[in-house]
């Protein structure tokens, strides 16, 4: 660390990761899932916080990867209890995103791909046999699970601008084409992949979502990207060169892909909407704690309204945030559906990471904007909230969308 008169070394304030400054338990947890959360708490602070810098900075991959792997007690959250999972829901997958996420929002990404955006389907639509064939290896750190979505045709429009064709042939598809952005590509053994299998009707009835296997003759990883934040998250550019897939692989129904597609990006709305708050809470606990030590004029720049303002409004923010993720989650569990709250929520924690990890940059100053703390590190891995899962301005595109659904024009 620089040595510099009159200010506060990161060591210097006393940071426990996962805001401490908040009481243990939260009231809008009961107590079997606050002890859930402070158990995952402490593991990622014995386990994730050593790495976390080292993974930013080297953009080490395979160091995410292998923590990712060393979570076996929580990689089989969302998985069936006969699959040899716990089969917890959705509050839980939040609980855990969060905590993630508030030491190092790569790996929680990556978890969030393999665990929820490959295995969420699988679970909801998958045959007992695909259920049991890839279920396993997910639970237990053995394999790693993906989805693939997006095109370098496609972007916003995903479905309109899928161009990956599956062709039949006998007893296997043959698959050709390119993906992008593809979380975990490079490093998955299994893809949840869709592809136009049906070109003579309306996009949206001719798409299939297939399980992939990335051993398959044909595939190739053509590279990964180098993004601003989220380093050590694998994302990459994939091939499909006369892919062969069997049709024993396909995911639900043959052209009905797009129910699948869009539950899996519900439930990846969900799960990102809980690290956005895991992010800017990390943010706000180095601000309020900066806050606290550095002095000017005399006197903490806690005193001063300018500051302290900026501090209250972080807090109104996360734990408001907190609490509809928490109340939504419940309401999905209890099977309770609204497709334009999931895109708000998401929008809206979004905002508030990229929000509150600029305000944490200005409280702190040079130092903030330097790499001397990591501040820096959660303002470029907030902003791919607003990108990623649904553009900011897509999101709200589909709530008024279901808004004159729900209530008419």
């Amino acid at each position: 660390m620089i040595e510099m008169e009159g200010h506060i070394n990161f060591e210097d304030l006393e940071l426990e990761f996962g805001y401490s400054c908040m009481p243990d338990r939260l009231h809008y947890y009961n107590k079997e899932e606050n002890a859930f959360r402070m158990e995952v708490r402490k593991w990622c602070k014995d386990n994730i916080e050593p790495v976390a810098d080292k993974i930013d900075k080297e953009r080490n991959q395979d160091l995410a990867v292998e923590t990712l792997k060393s979570m076996k007690p929580y990689l089989n959250i969302i998985i069936p209890e006969e699959a040899g999972g716990l089969g917890k829901g959705i509050l839980y997958r939040t609980i855990f995103g969060e905590e993630l996420s508030a030491f190092n929002y790569a790996i929680a990404t990556i978890f969030g791909a393999s665990s929820c955006l490959f295995a969420g389907p699988v679970i909801e639509y998958g045959t007992p046999e695909q259920k049991t064939k890839y279920l396993s290896g997910i639970a237990d750190g053995t394999k790693i699970g993906a989805i693939g979505i997006t095109e370098p045709t496609g972007g916003s429009d995903a479905i309109g601008g899928m161009n990956l064709r599956a062709k039949k042939q006998g007893d296997h598809y043959v698959l050709n084409g390119e993906k992008c952005f593809i979380t975990n590509g490079s490093c998955a053994d299994y893809i949840c992949l869709y592809a136009v299998t049906n070109d003579q009707v309306k996009r949206h009835k001719g798409i299939t979502a297939f399980i992939f296997e990335t051993d398959t003759s044909g595939f190739e990883v053509v590279k990964d990207y180098k993004h601003m934040g989220r380093r050590g998250q694998p994302n990459s550019l994939l091939r499909f060169n006369n892919c062969k897939v069997p049709v024993e692989n396909v995911l639900y129904k043959e052209n009905e892909g797009v129910e699948v597609l869009m539950f899996g990006l519900d439930g990846e709305r969900t799960f990102t909407a809980s690290q956005y708050i895991g992010l800017a809470r990390s943010a706000f606990e180095i601000a309020y704690r900066y806050a606290q030590r550095r002095q000017q004029f005399g006197k903490p720049i806690y005193s001063f309204e300018g500051i302290s303002f900026k501090i209250s409004e972080m807090f109104m923010e996360i734990e408001l945030n907190r609490i509809a993720t928490a109340q939504i989650a419940r309401m999905l569990d209890e099977g309770h559906y609204c497709r334009a709250l999931v895109a708000a929520l998401k929008t809206r924690n979004a905002d508030a990471a990229v929000k509150i990890s600029q305000e944490a940059i200005q409280v702190v100053g040079g130092l903030g904007y330097s790499e001397e703390y990591p501040l820096e590190r959660y303002y470029r891995d907030a902003k791919i909230g607003q990108i990623a899962a649904g553009a900011t301005e897509i999101m709200k595109y589909l709530i008024s969308r279901e808004m004159i659904r729900m209530w008419g024009k």
